[in-house]
């Protein structure tokens, strides 16, 4: 299935390509596994692929000047738009990939989907998305130019976010999640970058990844942080 996924997304990120979209996005959650595999040069992957779910995040919505109907371009690869919950967040559905616009939420937030008409559809606002756009890579794969969050930028969302995860099998999933990403980024020589990033977070959110990090037993990085 794996292999589906990929070549599937591949066609996905192509004609957001062609349209001037991709740009514009950053691809962040689990999949951020899968492309940090090839930026890296690694032979081996980083993690197995065991997610639907592919995430963009808009930083800036109001740089999308392209006006296309994603919904219908997404049509003829088998994407079929899903409405959920009580909000109408919009998502695309296809057997092999779900794909959902992420936007940094702002001030004290609100239930409403934020609207992308540039995009044909909506997206969900949720809190601390900014740190995955602290600072972004590009990688250059296949004939197209991707955006990701900087590894240590990746890290320290996971870590802000894990005791926001209510199910035991996800929060299990994020925290072996964060041990691949410390010790990538150990092993690249990047683990200065996390505590780089993370002064540049607010007090608060300093906090709440340091409490974190002692919930799963990381002394040693909080050593590194403080």
């Amino acid at each position: 299935m794996a292999n589906n996924q990929i070549n599937l997304l591949f066609k996905v990120l192509r004609i957001l390509n062609e349209k001037d979209v991709l740009r514009h996005l950053v691809v962040v959650g689990s999949w951020c596994m899968f492309f940090y595999t090839l930026y890296f040069q690694k032979k081996q992957p980083i993690a197995s692929l065991r997610t639907r779910d592919v995430d963009f995040l808009v930083p800036d919505p109001k740089s999308l000047k392209t006006t296309v109907d994603l919904p219908e371009l997404l049509k003829p690869l088998g994407f079929l738009m899903d409405y959920r919950g009580e909000q109408g967040y919009i998502r695309l559905v296809h057997p092999e990939l779900f794909i959902e616009f992420l936007v940094s939420e702002k001030g004290k937030g609100n239930d409403k989907a934020f609207p992308l008409p540039g995009l044909g559809l909506n997206a969900q606002a949720l809190r601390f998305m900014d740190i995955l756009y602290l600072k972004t890579v590009t990688l250059e794969t296949k004939g197209i130019k991707i955006k990701l969050p900087h590894p240590a930028c990746f890290t320290l969302h996971k870590i802000i976010i894990f005791t926001r995860r209510p199910e035991k099998e996800k929060k299990e999933k994020e925290a072996a999640q964060i041990d691949r990403m410390l010790d990538l980024l150990k092993k690249e020589g990047e683990s200065i970058s996390l505590k780089r990033f993370f002064l540049n977070l607010h007090p608060k959110w300093r906090r709440k990844v340091i409490d974190n990090l002692k919930t799963l037993n990381k002394s040693n990085v909080v050593e590194l942080l403080q």
